[in-house]
């Protein structure tokens, strides 16, 4: 009601003064200061002169004029006002079609890295660690590197590692091991070092000394004697290994076997969580292609490092939905069309930050990874 009345009021005036309609001075008009006294009978609600012109068929009109006609800075913004405004586009009451046409469809024409596919889906495209862009840069998370830094790491050439050493004792790595490993490292021990002299000084080898009455300590490591381990004395084995010089290789083996399953499934869990919380933010990428950029590149003849065009791998992911509620808000507040990157980073959306211990958070999966380590390293 309170329309038509404003409409009766607008068609009175044009009459008793002769003027052209209300509506045309609309169309006509190059800012919004040219429909100010309009925009007073409409209650100073712009999106309701676009409903009367819309009844009247003009709605399309008037937003074409507006971004064709209005050179303001702010012309995305008056749109969106025409369209309803924010509250209203937060509320779903927008009509998603004419956002779309006149404000997020201009947007993405001129972002980089972002394009509608056939099917009109928003994709973006992401080359390797680019995917940091959505994690935090303040804090630390290991190492004085922040998160940012290490997803930059994980999503481009691989986490920085520097090892963490273990302390756990060989005769706790001993008895760690299954069945099946524990016999075969005493049979390789056995074969390996077959009849050689070895200096076992321990008490627990005293009878071996007396036997063999060898110099210095020294005893003959035979197939029979190891095999005495396969009862299950694995301290025995522990003490051996651990006080013989000459089987110091196979006591550092062993450790480094172990110490290198601590450190992977700690890496493991930094990999995971990064890619679960990225994902869970984003989404699973929906495809997979190659796109060209510049990088300096180290000619290995020359020396030279140049600025060189090449191809990388890129994953695609569907980002319609933030990415549409994104550039309303960006239009809105700044108006300026740029990376969707940026935009997260003007947004402070970029604070992904999975927490991760710098420990194994399952001693189970550490000390099965050990049990296939152990003959890489023997």
């Amino acid at each position: 009601m309170k329309l038509l009345h404003t409409l009766k009021i607008l068609l009175e005036q044009s009459v008793e003064d002769g003027s052209d309609p209300w509506y045309k001075a609309i169309l006509q008009s190059d800012s919004l200061e040219d429909i100010l006294p309009f925009l007073k009978l409409f209650g100073g609600d712009i999106h309701e002169i676009y409903r009367a012109l819309d009844k009247m068929g003009n709605g399309r009109d008037f937003l074409d004029h507006i971004s064709s006609h209005w050179d303001d800075e702010r012309q995305l913004e008056h749109i969106i006002n025409v369209l309803g405004g924010m509250r209203n586009w937060n509320n779903g009451k927008v009509d998603n079609d004419l956002m779309d046409d006149y404000v997020i469809n201009p947007y993405l024409h001129d972002m980089r890295y972002i394009s509608r596919n056939e099917d009109g889906r928003i994709i973006l495209e992401l080359m390797p660690g680019e995917e940091a862009e959505f994690f935090d840069d303040m804090g630390h998370q290991r190492s004085g590197a922040n998160c940012h830094e290490v997803a930059k790491q994980i999503f481009g050439d691989g986490l920085e590692w520097d090892p963490y050493g273990t302390d756990m004792k060989l005769e706790e790595l001993l008895d760690l091991l299954t069945e099946e490993n524990y016999i075969k490292l005493v049979r390789y021990i056995g074969v390996n070092f077959q009849n050689e002299e070895v200096t076992a000084w321990r008490e627990e080898f005293d009878s071996w000394r007396e036997e063999d009455q060898l110099p210095e300590g020294k005893v003959f490591l035979t197939l029979n004697r190891m095999n005495g381990f396969l009862g299950g004395d694995r301290y025995n084995l522990a003490v051996l290994i651990g006080n013989t010089p000459e089987l110091e290789n196979v006591e550092q083996d062993i450790k480094n076997a172990y110490g290198s399953a601590w450190n992977e499934v700690v890496q493991n869990q930094y990999y995971t969580e990064y890619y679960k919380e990225f994902e869970e933010f984003l989404g699973k990428p929906v495809g997979e292609g190659t796109t060209n950029t510049y990088k300096d590149v180290l000619n290995r003849e020359t020396g030279i490092t140049k600025w060189t065009k090449v191809e990388v791998p890129v994953r695609y992911f569907d980002v319609t939905d933030r990415a549409r509620a994104m550039i309303v808000r960006h239009a809105y507040e700044i108006n300026s069309p740029d990376n969707f990157l940026e935009m997260i980073s003007e947004f402070n959306m970029d604070v992904l930050c999975p927490g991760v211990d710098d420990y194994p958070w399952d001693d189970d999966e550490v000390n099965d990874l050990f049990q296939d380590n152990l003959w890489n390293y023997l």
